[in-house]
C-alpha cells in the first residue's frame, strides 16, 4: 500500500515536469519525460492530469510509436541476442559479448532496442563505442 502512495507522489511530480516543459514550450524536454513513461501516462488517471498541450504531445508520441511497432517488429532470434547480450553483461563476460556483436552490432543501433538493454549492458555498450548517435547513454 505505501508503495502505491510513492509511485502516486512520484507520478504526480512527474506530471507536473511535463506540464512545465509544455508551457515553457520545451517540447523536446516533455516529450523525453514522456517517452520514460509512456505506458503510466496513457492510464486515464494520469493522462487527464497533463494540460493541454502534454496531452497532444502524449497522442502524437503514441501515434509515433506504433508506426515505428508496424513498420520493424523484432524477431525471435533478434530477442533472444538482446537477452544473451543482458546477461552477458551482467555477468561481465566481455569475450562473449564481443562474440555476439560481431554479428549483431546493427541490432543495437536500433531505437527500439535500446529499451530493452539492462543498465549493465547499457553503460558497458557505450563505454565499448558500440552505442552510437543518439542512443549513447548520457
Amino acid at each position: 500500500m505505501n508503495g502505491d502512495v510513492n509511485v502516486t507522489g512520484n507520478m504526480t511530480t512527474f506530471i507536473t515536469k511535463v506540464n512545465k516543459a509544455c508551457d515553457d514550450l520545451d517540447f523536446v524536454s516533455a516529450r523525453v519525460l514522456i517517452e520514460t513513461n509512456l505506458l503510466k501516462l496513457s492510464e486515464a488517471k494520469y493522462y487527464r492530469l497533463l494540460n493541454a498541450s502534454g496531452r497532444v504531445l502524449i497522442k502524437h508520441v503514441l501515434a509515433n510509436s506504433q508506426s515505428q511497432q508496424d513498420r520493424t517488429q523484432l524477431s525471435r532470434t533478434d530477442l533472444l541476442t538482446i537477452n544473451k547480450i543482458n546477461e552477458y553483461c551482467s555477468n561481465f563476460d566481455i569475450s562473449m559479448l564481443k562474440r555476439t556483436l560481431k554479428n549483431s552490432f546493427e541490432l543495437v543501433q536500433r531505437p527500439d532496442v535500446l529499451p530493452l538493454l539492462n543498465n549493465d549492458a547499457r553503460i558497458i555498450l557505450d563505454n565499448m563505442g558500440a552505442l552510437l548517435g543518439a542512443h549513447q547513454v548520457h
